[in-house]
């Protein structure tokens, strides 16, 4: 089979390899789609410690069971699966007290172990979800950040008929605006610095679309809710800039999600937190949203068409990371399709 095997910092190396073998309570996925995520971009840089290299990455990715080991008795060859990519002892504190996505002895699919970046992948039991036959594998790819996303907006306490800003306009940016629209948020205002992106978050259903360079975002936020300010500000972008502003857009009592991944440094007013009783949280993985996810995925009500910007063979992994690492091009979403 053909992998993109990542052999140590900025060299991957796309070879012919032996399927993998499965133990008893493991199956083998044909993968069909595979998304490439920022965390592939980090690994390829090295820049994630717990990634074992070498390693297969990929751990957005949907396909066909191929085969399964004597131990599955409930998943059948044939049947059309998504993989969340978070493995659980079940034994530990955390996963005996709700708190699995911090197991002690956790593990992930692309990172620990062989991912989705691979025409096969060997997974265990736990990590597979049986996909409706209504829901296209390359959606189906899609079901882990939505997973995560959903997970987010638990930690956010958002309600119906509540208001959000969303920092940034990437792809997870996008499923937010989607999910927080689905589940009854009455306004949704997208923020980021790319005009191309904001009018795609805008067709995607965010009530408004600002630009954090050239509109008066805190202004036009506090006129859109008679000065109060919304009620959470989940930062999908990780930025500096877009936290600090967090703290201006957000009402007393509101919430700040801290989503994406934070690269810098930043002071935070500790007695604005204080006075304002602002809840910061944050938002790691998605440990109980899965179901959740891919009945999300199979009603429609979070479309890809616009998100899904890059469309690559497995020969072109290398080449579409590099892009994202550099940003060379407006790649909002790329995906492996075999």
């Amino acid at each position: 089979m053909k992998a993109a095997i990542i052999k140590k910092k900025r060299v991957l190396s796309v070879e012919d390899i032996d399927k993998p073998r499965i133990a008893g309570n493991e199956i083998l996925v044909k993968v069909k789609a595979s998304g490439v995520c920022g965390t592939d971009v980090h690994v390829y840089e090295d820049e994630v410690p717990i990634a074992k290299l070498p390693v297969i990455p990929g751990h957005e990715f949907s396909g066909e069971v191929e085969a399964i080991g004597g131990d599955v008795k409930d998943v059948k060859v044939g049947d059309r699966v998504a993989v969340e990519p978070n493995l659980f002892c079940g034994q530990c504190h955390f996963c005996r007290t709700a708190k699995k996505h911090f197991c002690e002895n956790w593990a992930a699919v692309g990172l620990t172990r062989s991912g989705g970046f691979a025409e096969y992948c060997a997974v265990p039991r736990q990590a597979v979800y049986k996909i409706e036959d209504k829901l296209g594998f390359n959606e189906a790819a899609f079901f882990e950040p939505v997973a995560c996303v959903l997970h987010g907006i638990e930690r956010s306490q958002l309600k119906a008929g509540d208001t959000a800003a969303v920092m940034g306009a990437g792809s997870i940016g996008l499923i937010y605006v989607q999910a927080l629209k689905a589940l009854g948020v009455k306004n949704v205002i997208s923020c980021d610095i790319d005009d191309k992106k904001l009018k795609i978050a805008k067709g995607l259903g965010a009530d408004r679309a600002l630009n954090t360079k050239t509109d008066d975002v805190v202004g036009i936020v506090k006129d859109m809710t008679g000065g109060l300010g919304v009620e959470s500000v989940i930062d999908a972008a990780g930025a500096k800039a877009t936290l600090s502003m967090a703290f201006s857009l957000v009402q007393n009592c509101g919430s700040v999600v801290v989503f994406g991944v934070p690269t810098e440094p930043m002071e935070i007013n500790m007695y604005d937190i204080y006075r304002r009783e602002i809840s910061v949280v944050g938002s790691f993985t998605n440990p109980y949203t899965n179901e959740q996810a891919l009945k999300l995925l199979a009603a429609g009500r979070i479309k890809f068409d616009q998100i899904l910007t890059h469309a690559v063979s497995i020969d072109g992994v290398e080449a579409a990371m590099i892009k994202m690492r550099d940003k060379t091009e407006t790649v909002i979403k790329a995906q492996i399709r075999f």
